[in-house]
């Protein structure tokens, strides 16, 4: 499977070199080329846009500062939802709170995108290595469930991967309630 990154700072950057490490075709953009220099030598390829990424990839993973940069990389007119093809999926590795994540997938959703929700907790540290903690919300139908190998390679195989309550989307942001 081919999958997109956007958002290669300080967690992003590792967490797409965890999908290289693991053998997937991975396509990357941030605001600043120069953060994919380590991916592009390990393998990845570059793309101008968010649209570009998603036009190179079955899944776009994101990792960014802020529910507003999140919006714009996923909306915007060279975002996410203009490239990604029907029943692609959109997962969301940004810290976002549970009403801006479920508007959010729910314009994904008018598009024919699924959303997994999927922030990560452990630190940059652990991320270097392939060991943080995922954790995951999606739709109800199992879309998550047939995601979970992927979420293995960013986090820890099989320990670091946690399914947030009853898998809705926006459990993963509220976990402990």
């Amino acid at each position: 499977m081919r999958y997109g990154y956007i958002g290669l700072g300080n967690l992003g950057e590792h967490l797409a070199m965890s999908l290289l490490r693991a053998g997937f075709q991975v396509t990357v953009n941030d605001l600043n080329k120069t953060s994919a220099k380590r991916l592009l030598e390990a393998g990845a390829k570059w793309a101008d846009t968010p649209r570009a990424v998603a036009e190179a990839s079955a899944a776009v993973f994101t990792c960014l500062p802020s529910p507003k940069a999140s919006e714009a990389v996923l909306t915007g007119p060279n975002g996410i939802l203009a490239g990604l093809k029907k029943g692609g999926t959109w997962i969301e590795n940004s810290t976002l709170g549970r009403d801006e994540t479920l508007r959010l997938a729910a314009i994904a959703k008018e598009h024919g995108i699924d959303t997994l929700e999927a922030p990560v907790t452990g630190g940059v540290h652990l991320a270097a290595h392939g060991k943080i903690t995922v954790l995951a919300g999606g739709d109800q139908d199992g879309r998550l469930v047939a995601k979970k190998e992927v979420m293995w390679v960013v986090g820890v195989q099989r320990k670091g991967l946690w399914f947030a309550g009853t898998m809705l989307l926006g459990g993963g942001q509220h976990a402990g309630e």
